[in-house]
């Protein structure tokens, strides 16, 4: 896999390295980059609001102020009613601030300074521009900057749209007892922050949108990373083809372990989506119970009755498959246990374990060191942390998945917005797909039958995992642009599956058709 296609994720050192090495080296003066990145703000910015809008900007001193005078500026060039406040001496402000400040003036933009006692009350249609503090901060906000921060948040304003990251977050920790601005956007320039990927910034992130700015991109791939977010450019360096000659026994042939009595729903969630995402051979084992509801919702698979009625006890030659995934709906009996114990110990190849797996798993731990190699794990952050223990915020679960992964040589999928996928060597890629409307019963087993396809189609578990995420969260983002999020069953994913497989091979040979024409 070629991560120089993904976005890598830096921390604010990083990100000052690049600045200045494209200021050098491309060369462009630093107040041309501000007004460049600056561009890229306002050209998302009026794609998303109406000239109707008012804009309020809030400016630091800071090179982060002096994006939030440029972007001012461009707006109010461009029809849309602006504010300006500004906190902090101007006169003591970063050089290319003071050249913007001074530029502004030239505007008839009202402006205010702001001290202790003047903060504004906005309107509910105000959007906060907030560029109060950057990338750079390295300690928490006190004082009048705080107070001015914990105002705005109360104010009832429903858009508030962060320029590079929310004032007051960290690129990648948290400063305790310091004031963080409330955003429901963040416009991040060149490459995502680590704490924007993470579920406890939620409310400091809101939606995640990056633009380049054109900072040297040889430059950036040369800079030490773990971290990396994924691109469709990405996921099409990676991309299998099937062969004219192919057969439905080359193609995987695979074994799905699911479902209890009232939980078929979820092997036949997982046995749709896994013949959905390409798998040429599937068998559903599945308690004597689901053997109708199985054949008649899924004829295309072969159904394996166990010998009890409600669940399942027991499962016989694996030899004959080339994945096995185990877990949707299965329960947590002493039987179902044994059974999956035994799996571990007949099977070889790399498996995808889910859902009620993982707590059998997480309550026999000298289990763990069973699984094979290469193995994807699916938790959501609730079975993690029955794997792993507790965790103090999310830098410490990210530390708790790699220790995990590394410890025992598997790929560990932690679901939820930007699912992070970790592999053995401590790698992490966070997905880029998806919505809230995917936070539905079923949603997981609809992944666990696609990365199980993946395996079985000659994929390994880290390629499975991120192709897996990136299908499964693109099948809901395109069922959210025709309709409510709030509407998406898992159904849906499964058939929106083939739209977002045939999305991304279109683009794989679109892109190779037009190498070929440059060739």
């Amino acid at each position: 896999m070629d991560f120089n296609l993904c976005l890598k994720v830096l921390d604010a050192e990083q990100i000052r390295q690049a600045d200045q090495f494209t200021i050098k080296n491309e060369p462009i003066h630093s107040i041309d980059l501000m007004e460049r990145a600056s561009e890229e703000f306002v050209s998302w910015f009026t794609e998303c609001f109406d000239r109707e809008f008012p804009v309020v900007v809030f400016c630091g001193t800071g090179n982060n102020g002096g994006d939030g005078l440029v972007i001012c500026r461009l707006l109010s060039e461009a029809g849309y009613t602006v504010s300006l406040f500004c906190i902090g001496n101007p006169e003591a402000g970063s050089r290319d601030f003071k050249i913007n400040f001074d530029y502004i003036q030239n505007y008839n933009i009202p402006q205010t300074i702001i001290n202790e006692g003047n903060f504004p009350s906005l309107s509910k249609d105000s959007v906060i521009v907030d560029a109060i503090f950057g990338s750079g901060l390295s300690r928490p906000v006190t004082g009048r900057y705080a107070d001015l921060i914990n105002h705005l948040n109360a104010e009832p304003c429903e858009h508030r749209v962060a320029v590079d990251i929310a004032s007051g977050l960290g690129c990648d920790q948290n400063f305790e007892n310091g004031a963080v601005m409330n955003v429901t956007h963040t416009v991040s320039f060149q490459v995502p922050k680590l704490s924007l990927l993470l579920p406890d910034n939620e409310c400091n992130s809101g939606e995640l949108i990056i633009r380049s700015i054109g900072l040297i991109e040889e430059y950036i791939q040369s800079l030490p990373s773990n971290y990396y977010y994924s691109t469709p450019a990405f996921i099409r360096s990676f991309l299998k083809s099937r062969g004219k000659f192919i057969h439905k026994g080359k193609v995987g042939k695979n074994l799905l372990v699911a479902g209890a009595f009232g939980k078929m729903g979820a092997a036949l969630l997982a046995g749709k989506a896994c013949v959905r995402a390409g798998a040429g051979l599937l068998t559903i084992h599945a308690p004597g119970c689901g053997s109708h509801i199985l054949q008649t919702g899924l004829p295309e698979a072969i159904v394996s009755a166990d010998p009890e009625k409600q669940l399942i006890t027991r499962v016989n030659e694996l030899d004959s498959y080339d994945v096995v995934a185990v877990g949707p709906g299965i329960g947590k009996n002493k039987l179902t246990a044994q059974a999956l114990k035994s799996i571990l110990q007949g099977f070889s190849k790399p498996m995808v374990i889910d859902a009620d797996a993982l707590n059998i798993l997480a309550e026999n731990q000298d289990w763990l060191t069973m699984i094979p190699e290469d193995s994807v794990l699916t938790p959501h952050p609730g079975e993690f942390k029955r794997l792993v223990g507790n965790w103090e915020n999310d830098y410490e679960r990210l530390e708790k998945q790699i220790e995990f992964s590394k410890k025992y040589k598997v790929i560990v999928l932690l679901k939820g917005a930007h699912s992070s996928v970790c592999n053995s060597h401590g790698t992490v890629l966070f997905n880029s797909t998806g919505n809230p409307g995917m936070a539905t019963g079923g949603s997981g087993d609809v992944l666990t039958g696609v990365i199980a396809a993946l395996l079985g189609q000659g994929y390994g578990g880290f390629e499975s995992a991120i192709l897996g995420a990136y299908l499964h969260g693109l099948a809901g983002d395109l069922f959210a642009r025709k309709k409510a999020e709030e509407s998406l069953i898992a159904s849906d994913l499964i058939d929106r599956l083939p739209k977002a497989i045939r999305k991304v091979i279109q683009n794989t040979r679109e892109k190779n058709e037009t190498e070929k024409s440059r060739d």
